[in-house]
């Protein structure tokens, strides 16, 4: 059994000769699979889904005498010395309840590739804002640190990043409440908070539970760490109000304490050492979550020594993510807009404040068990009609029936189709469906793919 301890090193070396098992064979699980091997562990790697719904590189783990079971998780895994597991994946499932019930270790992809990671960690999680802001951050670093690693729960494994990591440079991480499930170790020198509203409540059991798993990423801080935290958000405040580490905070509006805030495109820093002033113009990124996202990018930016004509010249050149926001055409003066990341009902008020017109809106998906009712002022004042498809859209008409007309559909295609019959000249059309994807598709790219898709293939 290994026994995991904040000695990273020490960890390392328990891998050599030992047994381990990782859950899910998608990207992260394929990557901390070669990782552990070439560390000398005998790993097994399963998923549920059957041979011919993955796309497994078996030369390479064949390579790495990689064991790969398909269709199942085999019991035998429970006489092994560490289970590392997918972040899609419950510590509620029969295995893993009695791997615990057996005090073997079960950890995520984060935690192991942390081990390996010699460069210090800022760590970026929150309900809302993530992979805008470490992907922005994670600009500005390079071109001051170029080995600069930007990984996580943006959709690049950590795992393949940290062998060539170096002390000198960073790792930007975006980190998921299911990733912070299995942390044991994990041990961030910088901590970012965007926000924390409801989110994920398909997978917890309320708000507390869900809070609780964000703010594990705390467990290991020690008083020099930072945590930077939205000052606006009332939760956050009240939580991190007493934190012993050195906490920072910002903010769109003025305020005095160590952080930063954005005011009339400018972002004003305040360190203990020194102040900075950044005037961002010509920017891409609308709406004001960005204002916050860009504050953050600038503070992270200011405290690691780069200069305020670097970062603002990587904000304006900064043209956004795919699928956050995204314009996909214009057809006769209407502009349709990807924003398929958008899985959040704060998310989707976002979106909706990032626009002057009128908004034809495509919304639903897999409810995620958040209330709709709360954004319904904001509707009435954005939203000309609102085109519901998914499992969520029952629920989602009876919040918003009383408040703006809707329509129902069966498929994305005869929602773009409605949608594009409702809008006029100097409307948008906006995806951005407050729900998770995986009841009609892979993930939200896959969603944002096939928008993009339907929507080139209108006819002007």
């Amino acid at each position: 059994m290994i026994s995991i301890t904040s000695n990273l090193k020490k960890n390392v070396e328990q891998l050599a000769g030992a047994q381990v098992a990782v859950l899910g064979a998608a990207r992260s699980g394929i990557a901390v699979s070669v990782l552990m091997a070439q560390a000398g562990a005998s790993v097994l790697l399963s998923d549920i889904k059957s041979e011919d719904l993955l796309d497994l590189p078996y030369k390479k783990l064949s390579e790495k005498n990689i064991e790969v079971v398909t269709g199942k998780h085999p019991d035998k895994i429970l006489g092994f010395d560490l289970i590392c597991i997918s972040p899609g994946i419950p510590l509620t499932i029969p295995v893993l309840e009695k791997a615990q019930e057996k005090n073997i270790p079960i950890v995520g992809e984060i935690e192991v590739a942390s081990w390996f990671c010699s460069s210090p960690i800022i760590a970026i999680t929150g309900s809302n804002g993530k992979t805008t802001t470490t992907t922005l951050t994670g600009e500005i670093f390079k071109k001051n640190y170029p080995n600069t690693i930007v990984a996580g729960n943006i959709g690049s494994p950590f795992s393949e990043y940290v062998l060539n990591s170096t002390p000198e440079d960073y790792a930007i991480l975006e980190i998921s409440s299911f990733q912070l499930e299995t942390i044991i170790s994990f041990h961030p020198r910088t901590v970012v908070f965007m926000n924390l509203t409801p989110n994920h409540l398909d997978r917890y059991p309320n708000f507390t539970a869900y809070a609780e798993a964000k703010l594990n990423i705390l467990k290991n801080l020690e008083a020099e760490d930072i945590i930077i935290y939205n000052k606006d958000d009332e939760f956050l405040t009240t939580s991190l109000r007493n934190t012993p580490c050195h906490t920072m905070v910002f903010s769109r509006s003025p305020h005095d304490r160590e952080g930063a805030y954005w005011k009339d495109d400018t972002v004003y820093v305040n360190l203990e050492d020194r102040s900075e002033t950044v005037t961002i113009t010509d920017y891409k990124l609308l709406g004001p979550h960005n204002q916050y996202n860009m504050t953050v990018a600038t503070l992270l930016g200011t405290i690691a020594k780069i200069t305020p004509e670097v970062i603002a010249r990587e904000i304006a050149a900064f043209p956004g993510i795919e699928h956050r926001l995204e314009f996909v055409r214009e057809i006769h003066g209407i502009r349709f807009i990807n924003d398929s990341k958008a899985t959040t009902v704060d998310s989707l008020a976002f979106a909706l404040q990032s626009f002057q017109e009128k908004i034809i809106l495509i919304a639903g998906g897999k409810d995620k068990g958040g209330s709709y009712d709360k954004i319904n002022d904001l509707l009435i004042s954005r939203v000309k009609h609102a085109v519901l498809l998914g499992n969520a859209a029952e629920k989602m008409e009876k919040s918003w029936k009383n408040v703006i007309p809707i329509s129902r559909v069966n498929s994305l295609a005869e929602a773009v189709n409605k949608a594009y019959q409702h809008a006029r000249k100097g409307d948008i059309v906006l995806l951005s469906p407050a729900c998770s994807s995986f009841d009609m598709f892979q993930d939200y790219e896959d969603r944002g793919e096939k928008f993009k898709q339907i929507v080139k293939s209108l006819k002007a």
